[in-house]
């Protein structure tokens, strides 16, 4: 799922408008429709506020699966000495 997708998801889940959510962020209400719909991308600066208004973490925004990094870490991690 896209980042737009995510917002859109986030901002149902919080019963917002998408007038609501722009205005708590200081945009337009056109500028969240067009993330929504994958045509443009929110400004890096307005990430935190995004995640902080749905009460997530950014990781949670990008839907970072640390578990899944830590496999494939341990994966490409060097073998030492023993072979382990």
């Amino acid at each position: 799922m896209g980042l737009g997708k995510k917002i859109a998801y986030y901002r149902k889940n919080k019963n917002m408008t998408q007038e609501e959510l722009a205005k708590q962020l200081g945009i337009s209400n056109q500028a969240v429709s067009k993330w929504e719909n994958e045509q443009s991308c929110p400004d890096v600066e307005l990430l935190p506020k995004i995640a902080d208004i749905f009460e997530i973490t950014l990781d949670e925004l990008f839907e970072r699966d640390f578990v899944s990094q830590e496999k494939r870490m341990s994966v490409e991690a060097p073998l030492n000495e023993t072979g382990e």
